[in-house]
């Protein structure tokens, strides 16, 4: 918009009057206030002056602990109120969506360096790397070197665990898949089921509490050692986020692949806090091939630090007991973490479990939300 009478500058937003912008900034959302901070140092005196996260935010939410649940799933103690509201949800707003938007940014780098590669290889150029190749997991490269590691710190448990040299662990050693031989172990198997529509469930703990995860990579296992080498991968998979029990349920049939009927007997913990899983995801089929299958997510904030995969139905019965079976090969977390923030878990006598640093290490001085059911 620009003057009248001509050879005027344009009116921008920083002209406007401070009632006027106090009114706009309150209408934005927290993604967008948080940005708008950013802009200027009059825009950032604005919404310190005139209150317009908290007041945001007790319009919205009614207080700052129901909007952390709302958005987050996160508790926040009585020791958080040290920090000022504003400072702390711009921190938690702003990270989070750096790390989003870097896990956006990542998933767009490498779908388009995927089209170069088919372009190469479509025109005669040079051949399109290939993602499952032997000994080349643990550390995903693309043309230009770049390498892009897993979220994964270590594997917790498995729902059930057919022999102890099959473990979980396995799934994540690259070691153990390059020194692989014919007769060395280098995959997760579940016990047999003579029930198809039978569930498993893997834990993981990530290297860090909060995480923005963009896509999880898994590959079903091939059994070169069995006749006709068979692949036994599950029918769908599914996805959750937090620090909740080790368990999952049963397919109900094929063709139900939004709901399950049965629970699996399994009862072990993730961690002994039982704090629930705070998002789940759809189901996703799973082809039973043997390659790195990638599952994409919208990036989605992980607060708890865990990642529980579940197994839904299985495809292959092994003909020795002619029972079914879901073996995997590798799993891959991929996404960014959220730094700034320290994680203190919340468990069912309202006692602080810990306040140290995710790793174990010397208490950092950064606001730390409680997690945990309310």
């Amino acid at each position: 918009m620009t003057e009248r009478g001509g050879g005027g500058r344009g009116l921008t937003l920083v002209d406007l009057p401070d009632e006027l912008l106090t009114y706009i900034f309150i209408k934005l959302d927290y993604r967008s206030l948080a940005r708008v901070e950013e802009c200027c140092k009059s825009f950032r005196r604005n919404v310190h002056v005139n209150q317009i996260w908290k007041r945001t935010i007790d319009t919205r939410y009614g207080c700052l602990s129901v909007f952390l649940r709302s958005q987050y799933g996160i508790l926040v103690s009585s020791g958080t109120e040290y920090y000022d509201q504003s400072f702390l949800i711009k921190c938690l707003v702003a990270n989070v969506s750096k790390a989003a938007e870097e896990a956006s940014a990542m998933m767009e780098r490498r779908e388009k360096e995927a089209e170069d590669a088919r372009e190469e290889e479509e025109g005669g150029g040079v051949e399109l790397p290939i993602l499952d190749d032997e000994g080349g997991e643990g550390k995903e490269k693309d043309d230009r070197g770049r390498e892009e590691e897993t979220l994964i710190h270590r594997a917790i448990e498995a729902t059930s665990t057919d022999h102890p040299e099959e473990s979980i662990h396995n799934v994540l050693s690259l070691e153990t898949r390059v020194l692989s031989s014919f007769f060395k172990l280098c995959y997760w198997s579940s016990k047999g089921s003579e029930n198809p529509m039978a569930g498993d469930a893997l834990v993981f703990k990530l290297k860090y509490p909060l995480a923005v995860v963009s896509s999880i990579q898994i590959r079903p296992f091939e059994a070169h050692f069995q006749r006709g080498s068979p692949i036994y991968a599950p029918m769908f998979v599914r996805f959750s986020f937090g620090d909740g029990k080790c368990e999952t349920t049963d397919l109900a049939s094929p063709g139900d692949v939004m709901g399950c009927d049965r629970t699996n007997g399994s009862s072990a913990t993730s961690s002994g806090g039982l704090l629930g899983w705070n998002w789940t995801s759809k189901l996703y089929p799973m082809a039973p091939v043997n390659s790195l299958q990638e599952f994409k997510l919208s990036p989605t904030l992980c607060c708890g630090g865990y990642v529980r995969v579940e197994l839904l139905g299985r495809t292959q019965k092994q003909e020795i007991d002619n029972l079914y079976y879901v073996c995997l090969s590798f799993v891959k977390v991929l996404g960014k973490p959220v730094l700034g923030f320290n994680i203190i878990k919340k468990n069912d006598s309202d006692q602080l479990i810990s306040t140290k640093s995710w790793d174990g290490g010397e208490d950092v001085c950064v606001p730390s939300l409680v997690y945990g059911a309310s």
